[in-house]
């Protein structure tokens, strides 16, 4: 029999928790009535957790007797962790600690995580050289703890290996799609993607605001409020580096230790994030919305919406 093992800790995000169980449950549902059943299942460092919003639940098991060996699926839901702070103090508690070293010295099939609890996996050591994504406001944290992660935060989900991550909070739902489609087939997570309405979405990127990004790199700062203010003229990385009376070298290297991209990209990206709000805020033409952002050419701006995206600027409205 198959099994997936839902990792449960105090603080796990309900509606992470809840879109884990609702969707399982859809899926097993629609599976053929021959289909080999699927036993789901929680752990727990104890035999009762408290949830995010104070909910008390009972854990199918606890560390001490739990044979993870058995199980094809390890699930971490979100943990609701909000900022940097948040989460030094979270992943330094005892149950996380205990959470850690069981989940790198068991031998489990598969692990996912979404949200903040991709945290207790890199912090685990689980994501060392891999690819991974996160909830992308987390992200420049996320980067500087973790600098040998290879992290993609414009993905909602992101596969390695055995290994496979979501970004932000109901990023879950694309998650427990893929864990279906891995379980019970294709057809049926197409099925249960059609009753619950959940729509493909392979990026975080549209959702992404950049002035919410928890950096605290000051330069970097300065540079995206000057940017900001500028966007609708023509800007240089040399011109943003004389601003900011610092070479390009070493302003190239702030922004990519605390974005993860190069100042082109840091660039196009603020460019990309105000057009993104006047599409999904204003009735003004794609024409107007281009020059508003510092793009003569309207088609230019619409292949980076769809390439950055993968959505027409009419299908952001």
């Amino acid at each position: 029999m198959k099994t997936i093992t839902i990792l449960l800790l105090d603080g796990v995000m309900d509606s992470s928790l809840a879109i884990t169980l609702d969707t399982l449950r859809a899926a097993q549902a629609l599976q053929a009535k021959d289909a080999p059943p699927i036993r789901i299942q929680t752990l727990a460092i104890k035999p009762y957790i408290s949830t995010g919003c104070g909910l008390r639940l009972k854990s199918d098991l606890t560390f001490k007797s739990a044979n993870l060996q058995t199980s094809d699926w390890m699930i971490v839901p979100g943990l609701g962790m909000r900022s940097n702070q948040e989460v030094t103090e979270r992943l330094s508690q005892s149950d996380a600690l205990r959470a850690m070293r069981y989940l790198a010295e068991q031998s489990v099939g598969k692990i996912a995580a979404s949200c903040s609890a991709v945290f207790l996996l890199a912090e685990a050591g689980l994501l060392n050289g891999r690819k991974a994504t996160t909830t992308w406001w987390l992200a420049p944290a996320f980067r500087t703890r973790y600098p040998d992660v290879q992290l993609d935060e414009t993905k909602m989900l992101v596969r390695d290996g055995t290994l496979l991550t979501a970004g932000a909070a109901l990023s879950q739902m694309d998650l427990m799609l893929a864990i279906v489609a891995d379980m019970m087939g294709e057809s049926v997570a197409h099925l249960c993607s059609r009753y619950l309405l959940i729509d493909q979405r392979a990026s975080q990127a549209r959702y992404m605001m950049q002035s919410h990004l928890l950096h605290e790199d000051e330069t970097v700062i300065a540079a995206e409020r000057w940017i900001d203010a500028h966007l609708a003229e023509p800007i240089t990385v040399k011109a943003l580096s004389a601003q900011l009376a610092l070479s390009t070298k070493t302003l190239a290297r702030r922004i990519e230790a605390a974005t993860g991209v190069s100042p082109i990209k840091f660039i196009q990206r603020r460019r990309l994030s105000r057009a993104a709000h006047l599409i999904e805020t204003s009735a003004l033409s794609i024409e107007t919305i281009a020059e508003q952002v510092g793009y003569r050419d309207s088609t230019a701006l619409r292949k980076l919406i769809k390439r950055e995206f993968d959505l027409t600027p009419s299908a952001l409205r």
